[in-house]
């Protein structure tokens, strides 16, 4: 009796195991649903030692599933998560410790979750800032506009691939006496924002949810998304949320013939050394773009690292083909010794921003 248990259980694991890989080719389904991707500790003090979360999630697919492991970005956070196989329609977890012995600094730490059935891991974070010594409020958060206080009113969420959205959390402080309730209006399309609780207690915090989805609104490369603060429902004047972003293209569906026969673009050169130019002189360059691919090079959008560049440029260049980029740099009230970046934004997965420099000294 007891040799035909574990013959059944070896069965029953083998089964589940199969059940895993036959489901392993959903590259782009993400089988879990997690509760948050991104938890802010907040201000937190040097010496009040470890802080914990767990972060949970539901199978919402058909199978079950497993995670096969949890790899922190950082020896300082310790990670320790459901072992067992999760049904469909039922949860499991993540519980993160962030060990706190890295000194008074701010931490942004990050987990990458592999899981079974999906191909894609899930990368969830941790951030916080650690202080030496008690702070008030008001120094916490420098950025006042009315009773509502921020850390910074400009902050950038990094890369997301179009068709995508990203998720980041941040704080808003009441800094005034009483109650208040906190919100956002005039929100650039693609941005989403929610305050958690609305209504804040005087010296009290809220988490503030920001999330940009690019499904809805396609734009390219860097991206400015913005909105205005209100407080009990009146716009504070003078000042905004600012959240920048940098879109590029999503290459996460292409097959493997797809990637090797994709566009490929090369520069005859990347660098030009305009050596010295007179404050107010314009700068001028051809740069040669070559499409070494075997598929039609699109060229979304150029960004300038300052104003004062501008450039013209095909929006599709074909395979064996040459493209030309004319920039021109109006240097008037730059001086010294200058880097002036173009990046383009283009639909190659070895590529898909490629940086073209000027540079040189401005008297």
């Amino acid at each position: 009796m007891k040799c035909k248990s574990v013959i059944s259980a070896i069965l029953i694991y083998f089964g589940f195991a199969c059940q895993i890989s036959a489901q392993a080719d959903n590259s782009n389904f993400i089988p879990v649903e997690f509760n948050k991707l991104v938890h802010d500790f907040g201000d937190i003090q040097l010496n009040s030692g470890k802080h914990t979360y767990t972060f949970t999630f539901k199978n919402i697919s058909k199978e079950p599933v497993l995670i096969q492991t949890v790899i922190s970005s950082c020896g300082c956070t310790s990670p320790v998560w459901t072992k067992n196989p999760i049904k469909p329609g039922n949860s499991g977890k993540i519980e993160v410790t962030y060990l706190n012995d890295q000194g008074p600094y701010p931490f942004d730490k990050s987990l990458t979750v592999y899981i079974t059935n999906s191909n894609k891991p899930i990368v969830l974070r941790i951030k916080g800032v650690v202080h030496d010594k008690p702070k008030s409020v008001k120094q916490l958060f420098p950025e006042s506009i009315g009773a509502a206080g921020f850390r910074k009113l400009n902050f950038n969420i990094g890369q997301i691939a179009q068709g995508s959205s990203k998720v980041d959390i941040t704080e808003v402080a009441n800094l005034s006496s009483r109650p208040a309730t906190i919100g956002f209006t005039n929100i650039s399309p693609g941005l989403k924002i929610s305050v958690t609780p609305q209504k804040v207690a005087p010296g009290k915090t809220a988490e503030v949810r920001v999330e940009i989805d690019t499904k809805g609104t396609k734009n390219w490369g860097q991206t400015i998304y913005s909105a205005e603060i209100t407080v009990d429902g009146q716009v504070q004047k003078g000042k905004k949320l600012i959240i920048e972003a940098s879109i590029r293209d999503n290459f996460a569906a292409l097959s493997k013939e797809q990637i090797d026969n994709a566009p490929l673009p090369m520069a005859t050169f990347s660098t030009y050394d305009f050596d010295f130019k007179k404050k107010g002189e314009k700068i001028i360059c051809d740069f040669e773009i070559k499409n070494l691919g075997r598929r039609d090079l699109l060229i979304y959008k150029v960004d300038y690292s300052e104003k004062g560049i501008s450039a013209k440029y095909p929006s599709t260049i074909k395979p064996g083909a040459n493209g030309k980029i004319s920039v021109v740099v109006d240097s008037t009230g730059d001086a010294g010794e200058k880097a002036y970046i173009l990046t383009l934004i283009t639909n190659s997965p070895a590529r898909p921003a490629m940086n073209l420099v000027l540079s040189g000294i401005i008297k």
